[in-house]
């Protein structure tokens, strides 16, 4: 998983907690500080072959790209010139794959910024999603989820060398002393005064 997909997940979370008048909000916080698509593809058309594209999105190598530009052409008599040329068009082609992907960045980090200055609170703190890496790989820990099991479900326990499920013992239990309560308000109903079964929950 890469940090754009990262980013998109915290996002999307943050943005489920906003009101209707807060993601307004943020739409125009986005709309105003992330890159438009009309300026990245025209840059890209015109001047691309000086990575004009890779400077509207910070990117690196932009002034590598820019310098291999200059010299190719000053050197365009030249066969070494020519190879300068060929390398800078190509990376401008390639660069053509990227951009939708570096458009898809640039308003997140526009809506990552706009949720915490619209709502004061940090997009990890509404999400409640906390990323870490380990190796490369990323790992998701949900702070608001308990890692305990479920209580009051019922487990079934098997015997390793039959496989037969085994009875729970506790339930076993339950059921002898509910028995046994039952015999006890069968030989109290004849005496004198009020009795109370405990044994069953109050209706």
């Amino acid at each position: 998983m890469n940090n754009v997909d990262v980013l998109e997940q915290q996002v999307f979370a943050a943005r489920k907690k906003l009101s209707t008048q807060e993601q307004l909000m943020v739409n125009d916080y986005v709309e105003n500080n992330s890159v438009s698509a009309v300026a990245a593809w025209l840059l890209w058309v015109f001047l691309g072959l000086f990575g004009a594209h890779r400077f509207l999105f910070k990117k690196p190598y932009a002034v590598l790209m820019l310098i291999l530009a200059i010299i190719g052409c000053l050197t365009s008599i030249l066969l070494i010139g020519l190879g300068f040329l060929t390398a800078v068009w190509i990376w401008w082609i390639v660069d053509a794959f990227s951009i939708q992907s570096w458009l898809k960045e640039s308003r997140l980090q526009a809506a990552y910024k706009g949720i915490t200055q619209v709502t004061g609170k940090s997009v990890e703190e509404l999400s409640g999603i906390n990323y870490s890496s380990f190796n490369g790989a990323s790992f998701v820990n949900y702070s608001n989820q308990s890692q305990q099991p479920n209580q009051g479900q019922p487990q079934n326990n098997f015997d390793p060398n039959t496989g037969q499920p085994i009875n729970n013992p506790s339930s076993s239990s339950m059921e002898s002393q509910q028995s046994s309560s039952a015999n006890i308000s069968k030989s109290v109903n004849d005496t004198d005064g009020d009795f109370t079964d405990f044994s069953k929950p109050k209706e």
